[in-house]
């Protein structure tokens, strides 16, 4: 669908006449990018997709019961696709983001796919996938091309679509969208990009609309699906997100395959009368409710709903006052912002990077020995601090009793790569905070052994994973390896320094020394406190014998008198 100026140039000289100089260009240009998208989504129609072929024995009197095998995505895809290279932090040559450049960098241009871990399955979106990018994925994804033009075709002709004032907006907006992309990191006209921020962000729309929890409440996709005049064209268009609808959360959580959001709202603001009609809920609140089945800290349900965001509660990012970050970025920095804490793990960008702890965080078993015990980060009232990438550490006032509270993290196959899009979006955006990049620092530190992980583990703190010990060792390990040469959070910086304070306080060496010495392995401690058990059981019968011997029952005189 790239868009050629020799044939806009020719369809300028035939474009109604009247309004001369750039009105008549740019309404001449429209119009091949709308003729094109109408002569593409023809192709979306002529095949029924597979999904559907099950469904035959409903109009068919024989009941067939052998089908052919349904097309489903890749195993591999569907636990692991991340990015696998990030660039490294910003130096300090390199000056701050102001207010114009605010959004630069965020956006990463993916290297050539080596692995099938790059594969996106069912969505890819923007820049990077375009055209010749797409070309070289194997498979390609789910939603074609073909199928992006049917959905704008859908929205222009069933719920009044302006596709020429978009096109339009965009070309006045164009500096501040390619803005959110790594500079020189792909080459495209003008009128490319326009009509690939529209066919991308008709995608992105659709999506939510069919992956927010609210459609319990208002059943739009289902009453859609069953009208009269577009149901067919509708249960067509979204078969593909409807039958893979954890692929495409996954999808939309990568770096690379995202669009700039201000783009999305523009487009939501032109279909919220109509195609969300009745949806009383704004853009932010229905993409944050939609990743809550791949949130990593076991969300309850609607801890990422609509309501929960409009009633004020906060989700796990933010300080419980404020609901969304004043400019969000796109899709992956709004699910970013509702896992890292407000007013924590920010980056200094004019400080000196990059620099390590200077004390060495301990293992969770040399923390044990060091009295300080494990448990899960509490509920605040007001606030989502469990759900939060947050971990603290609490000392007694005499150093002999540590508390270090984490968050309780599900382990799934697919956890691996929304890390890792996470850690390569703090990465290139220093200004969004290193929330999660410490949070993996610390987990890999104390995480050193088997034995770490299934203290974690017992502990609450690594719960409903089906993955072995070493197994969550090397998830972790592998985590911190995206985290070279990077800059360290005061807050990280801190947390270390207080459990390094703690584990070698003299309160905690005395305590540790008297254990050691007296109960120097487990089964002499098992050994002496049964001995000692029998002994107190022995000395009380004993007394109990010689004071029945002097004090019989009855006033009967002792025996041998």
């Amino acid at each position: 669908m790239i868009l050629h100026i020799s044939s806009i140039k020719e369809f300028s000289a035939q474009a109604r006449g009247g309004n001369g100089g750039m009105s008549s260009y740019s309404t001449s240009w429209t119009d091949v990018v709308i003729d094109r998208i109408h002569g593409e989504a023809k192709s979306a129609y002529e095949s029924i997709p597979p999904y559907f072929r099950r469904f035959d024995a409903f109009g068919n009197d024989e009941h067939p019961s052998i089908f052919k095998p349904r097309l489903k995505p890749q195993v591999n895809q569907l636990e692991l696709f991340a990015i696998t290279t990030t660039s490294p932090a910003h130096g300090p040559g390199q000056p701050p983001l102001d207010s114009a450049g605010g959004e630069r960098g965020q956006l990463r241009r993916p290297p050539t796919p080596e692995t099938d871990k790059d594969h996106i399955v069912v969505a890819a979106v923007g820049p990077y996938h375009h055209r010749t990018a797409s070309a070289q994925q194997q498979p390609p994804p789910l939603i074609t091309c073909a199928k992006k033009c049917g959905i704008v075709k859908y929205l222009t002709g069933s719920f009044n679509l302006d596709v020429v004032g978009f096109l339009q907006w965009v070309q006045r907006n164009e500096e501040r969208a390619r803005r959110c992309y790594e500079r020189e990191s792909f080459q495209m006209n003008s009128q490319e990009f326009a009509e690939m921020l529209l066919l991308d962000g008709c995608v992105l729309l659709f999506a939510i609309f069919l992956l927010r929890p609210s459609i319990r409440e208002d059943k739009l996709p289902a009453k859609l699906a069953a009208d009269a005049d577009h149901g067919r064209e509708f249960r067509n268009l979204s078969a593909h997100i409807s039958f893979h609808m954890k692929q495409t959360t996954l999808d939309l959580l990568v770096l690379h395959n995202q669009i700039p959001f201000f783009v999305l709202t523009e487009l939501h603001s032109r279909l919220k009368n109509t195609f969300f009609a009745g949806v009383n809920y704004s853009l932010e609140e229905l993409a944050l409710s939609c990743f809550q089945d791949v949130h990593p800290f076991g969300l309850k349900e609607g801890d990422l709903s609509p309501t929960t965001q409009r009633d004020g509660g906060g989700n796990g990012g933010g300080n419980g006052t404020e609901r969304f970050p004043q400019r969000v970025h796109h899709l992956l920095h709004l699910f970013h912002w509702s896992l890292v804490p407000g007013q924590k793990y920010g980056v200094d960008i004019n400080s000196i990077p990059p620099r390590e702890p200077e004390s060495h965080l301990p293992s969770a078993t040399e923390l044990e020995e060091s009295l300080t015990i494990f448990t899960k980060q509490k509920d605040a009232k007001g606030s989502r601090s469990s759900c939060c990438l947050d971990i603290t550490f609490e000392s007694s006032r005499m150093a002999t009793r540590g508390v270090m509270r984490l968050p309780a993290l599900h382990i799934h196959g697919y956890s691996e790569a929304v890390f890792r899009n996470l850690i390569a979006f703090e990465q290139n955006h220093l200004r969004c905070g290193h929330g999660v990049t410490t949070y993996a620092i610390c987990m890999a530190r104390l995480l050193q052994s088997d034995a770490d992980a299934r203290l974690l583990r017992n502990s609450g703190i690594l719960p409903y994973t089906q993955r072995t010990d070493k197994e969550i060792v090397d998830f972790f390990r592998q985590l911190v390896d995206e985290c070279r040469n990077t800059c360290m959070p005061d807050d990280l910086i801190a947390l270390c320094k207080d459990v390094a304070a703690h584990h070698q306080s003299t309160g905690v060496r005395v305590i540790k020394g008297f254990v050691l010495q007296c109960f120097p392995k487990q089964t002499i401690t098992f050994f002496v406190i049964f001995g000692a058990i029998i002994s107190i059981a022995t000395l009380i019968n004993t007394v109990h014998s010689m004071y029945r011997y002097y004090h019989p029952r009855g006033n009967l005189p002792p025996m041998g008198r």
